[in-house]
């Protein structure tokens, strides 16, 4: 007999897996979308494009901006020293990554209320 256990941890490595996080979830909610969608999919489809042309041009722009907030600073050259054992860098890396995440989600959320409207 097979213990639950490890069916439950196969269940959750599998669900844990890059192609299921990023194709066959997007793909069933997108499944999902049209098959409720009362326009027949046109709706669910302006949606998608919207979302994926303001994705691409603010991931863009977003890092541009938060690179000209850093200046000089390198997120690869603190990940380095990171990795080197230095605390103060894994501060920093920190804060750069929590500035880019910010900055992006400013960005998305001003474009998607201006779209909205």
């Amino acid at each position: 007999m097979i213990p639950m256990r490890s069916i439950v941890q196969k269940i959750a490595d599998t669900l844990n897996t890059r192609w299921v996080q990023f194709f066959a979830a997007p793909a069933l909610v997108l499944i999902w979308f049209l098959a409720t969608d009362p326009s027949n999919g046109a709706d669910t489809l302006t949606r998608l494009q919207l979302g994926v042309a303001q994705a691409l041009i603010m991931t863009g722009f977003a890092y541009v901006v938060s690179k000209a907030m850093l200046g000089r600073a390198s997120s690869e050259t603190l990940y380095a020293r990171v990795l080197e054992g230095s605390t103060a860098a894994g501060v920093a890396y920190l804060g750069v990554c929590l500035m880019r995440a910010m900055v992006l989600w400013s960005f998305l959320s001003f474009f998607s209320a201006a779209v909205a409207h």
